[in-house]
């Protein structure tokens, strides 16, 4: 597993409740994502394969509130040539407060279509599946 990814939430991302707005937490899932893939060298590599997010299974849990620091930890469940499935889940950084818990089904594309990936980032993904 990567290093989890931290997000000071400001006040911008509140709803008028003063909760994190639900649309805001794909936008800190994809953030994540993101983190992940660079943390493993693999950014321009995904943005080549031109992933794309297919489906998204997410359970809101708990929320969060302005000047809370959340903690984002992302793992490669399943990696196959033209599909990948992601574990997310948002915690409260150093808590076992779990706020939200997310499943990601990340797909390659050309032009618009659906595409396998390349054969050595198809291996490279696979390796960092978690056990």
């Amino acid at each position: 597993m990567s290093a989890p990814h931290h997000i000071y939430v400001h006040n911008y991302h509140l709803d008028g409740y003063g909760h994190v707005n639900n649309a805001r937490y794909l936008e800190f899932l994809e953030e994540a994502r993101w983190h992940f893939f660079r943390q493993h060298g693999l950014g321009d590599a995904m943005r080549q394969a031109q992933i794309v997010v297919s489906h998204i299974d997410i359970a809101y849990r708990q929320a969060a509130t302005r000047d809370q620091i959340l903690q984002i930890d992302s793992q490669l469940h399943s990696v196959q040539s033209r599909k990948l499935l992601m574990l997310q889940n948002i915690y409260l950084s150093d808590s076992p407060n779990l706020l939200v818990q997310a499943q990601i089904t990340l797909m390659p594309t050309q032009q618009g279509k659906i595409a396998r990936l390349p054969e050595n980032l198809l291996h490279t993904l696979q390796n960092l599946v978690s056990k």
